[in-house]
């Protein structure tokens, strides 16, 4: 293309236009320090956040189902406490998909229904709607790479351990939210800090293993200490305190989760038992289905589907699908990680135009200086559109030419990122970047998001700042030009 030939041939540093060379080459040279800041500086803080929101799903999932009080009032939920078939007790979502029939109620046997209790949800054959079963059908119908449908529980306990040391002796008491283990969640077990095991957390002697938080770790504890896992149930006197026997089968990494620290993962067997103290629908425990899939950023295509799909069945008013982003212990942290996100995205846009406005001067320069190349092309017939076009692949030509300096430069000092890291903590006498939070490896990958804000965002400024400059070259009219000169 003639009009691009031209703008590369003005843009090549010569003696006799030494000031516009100079001009441009700092351009050039600014254009590409701002890239390589916002491309490290976003790779950097986005690996960062897809760390911690890695590490935040295997403590939870991308896409959590949970009942509502709807649920908890039902007469397939309620059934349960007045069954002989049931032992006349509540069952969890865990029990209620291995049980075989939705309806354990056996008029012949077990007292009157009460007159208070809402009616019974059936199908149009007549039976008892399945609420748990047709949840679970609805989410494993999804088509998801990686999909898995598991139940969790959660619930409260007073974990005490005794550490045992040569020479002392001393106790350990914390209040924990107790988890059920996942032995599915295979992002769970990367989070582990050293060991490994298949299935369910191993149990030594009859005595049951637990998970801790990498911050028991820091405060002494040891694999193999020993303690009790207490809880209290009601009696007809008084609340009596229950104990089960419990070991540290190992630690994890818990992320930035706000309540991350107090997570205790125990088997479900050892969930039940706890939870069976409580009121489920009462709020100190909590229950539900969690959906799990690779692409996590999926979540909120996931629920939409999920939604539909429980509408179809008749029961959307029996639960609540949540995205991770909608969580109640991780709304705030994530809704702060994605408004810094954006913050910094506007300053990189405003630090983009900052650099890229001496382009304009550069160009208004090179107008002024090729005013008679202006009108001998003018007089040999080419058109103004010619002329704007040339001086405005001039202004995108140094757009791109910075960009990928820019990019190359980013991509070298990623990946000796740790050498840069070294050297400001060395400078500030403290670290950087903290591995409590930021973990022990920093992401060193370009980050494809970032790379793609930045290259149209470049480019597409400097064309617009070629606009000013490329429109005065095009109105010069050739008889002016050529009698001033």
């Amino acid at each position: 293309m003639f009009e691009f030939s031209v703008a590369c041939k003005y843009l090549i540093p010569r003696w006799r236009q030494l000031s516009v060379s100079i001009i441009s080459m700092i351009s050039i040279l600014v254009i590409s320090l701002v890239v390589w800041l916002i491309l490290v500086f976003f790779s950097v803080t986005n690996g960062l956040e897809k760390n911690w929101v890695e590490k935040l799903l295997a403590l939870t999932a991308p896409v959590r189902i949970t009942p509502t009080q709807e649920y908890f009032d039902s007469y397939y939920y309620q059934i349960d406490s007045i069954s002989e078939a049931s032992d006349y007790s509540y069952k969890s979502l865990r029990e209620k998909v291995k049980s075989p029939q939705s309806d354990p109620y056996q008029s012949d046997f077990d007292e009157e229904i009460p007159m208070n209790w809402s009616f019974a949800d059936e199908n149009a054959n007549g039976e008892l709607k399945d609420i748990v079963q047709l949840a679970f059908q609805s989410a494993e119908g999804l088509e998801e790479t990686g999909l898995s449908v598991s139940c969790f529980e959660t619930s409260v306990g007073n974990l005490q351990l005794q550490l045992i040391r040569k020479g002392a002796q001393s106790q350990l008491n914390q209040s924990a939210y107790l988890n059920s283990f996942d032995p599915q969640n295979q992002d769970l077990k990367k989070t582990l800090l050293s060991g490994s095991f298949e299935g369910e957390i191993p149990s030594i002697g009859g005595t049951d293993g637990i998970l801790l938080p990498k911050n028991f770790q820091e405060a002494g504890v040891l694999a193999g200490d020993r303690g009790v896992l207490s809880y209290h149930i009601p009696t007809t006197s008084s609340m009596q305190e229950q104990r089960i026997p419990v070991y540290v089968a190992g630690f994890y990494d818990q992320g930035v989760i706000p309540i991350g620290g107090r997570f205790v993962w125990v088997n479900p067997d050892v969930i039940s038992m706890v939870s069976s103290a409580f009121d489920v629908s009462g709020g100190t425990t909590a229950t539900g289905i969690n959906v799990r899939f690779d692409d996590f950023e999926r979540a909120g295509v996931v629920k939409a589907e999920l939604e539909k799909r429980l509408e179809d069945e008749g029961i959307a008013s029996y639960w609540k699908v949540e995205t991770f982003r909608e969580f109640a212990f991780t709304k705030d942290l994530l809704q702060q990680l994605r408004s810094q996100k954006n913050l910094f995205s506007i300053i990189s846009i405003v630090i983009i135009i900052i650099a890229c406005s001496n382009i304009i001067s550069m160009l208004i320069i090179l107008v002024n200086d090729k005013k008679m190349e202006i009108g001998i092309l003018r007089s040999m017939g080419a058109s103004s559109k010619s002329i704007a076009a040339i001086f405005g692949f001039c202004g995108v030509i140094m757009g791109l030419l910075g960009s990928l300096i820019g990019i190359a430069l980013a991509v070298v000092t990623l990946q000796n990122i740790h050498l840069l890291i070294d050297f400001i903590s060395y400078v500030q006498g403290h670290e950087l970047l903290n591995a409590r939070f930021f973990g022990d490896v920093i992401p060193n990958q370009i980050n494809g998001e970032a790379l793609t804000f930045v290259l149209v965002a470049t480019v597409l400024i400097s064309l617009i700042s070629g606009i000013i400059p490329a429109v005065k070259a095009s109105m010069m009219k050739p008889s002016d030009i050529l009698r001033s000169e």
